[in-house]
């Protein structure tokens, strides 16, 4: 991954990080409607039925690259957060 990549997950991790549960609410409802008010995002909730659904929904509209591009930046995420934990623990000593 580039640099200006892991520095921009980096800074996004921080500044969330940073936020109280009630200033990361108000900042997900500052961002633009992503939905056109079609994911309960606004008003009544979502029964677990619906989310489940409009998961699979979703996740059967991906083509099978774009699965595979998700699951590889999954795994890209979580081997750059195992290697700033090692280095946060190797930094002290």
């Amino acid at each position: 991954m580039g640099k200006m990549k892991e520095l921009f997950i980096q800074q996004r991790n921080e500044q969330m990080t940073d936020m109280s549960d009630a200033e990361y609410q108000d900042w997900l409802k500052s961002q633009d409607d992503c939905c056109g008010n079609d994911c309960h995002c606004e008003g009544e909730s979502a029964t677990q039925e619906e989310v489940q659904a409009e998961h699979d929904a979703w996740w059967n509209s991906l083509t099978d690259e774009q699965k595979q591009q998700l699951y590889d930046d999954k795994e890209e995420a979580f081997r750059l957060s195992i290697e700033e934990m090692n280095h946060d623990l190797s930094f002290g000593k």
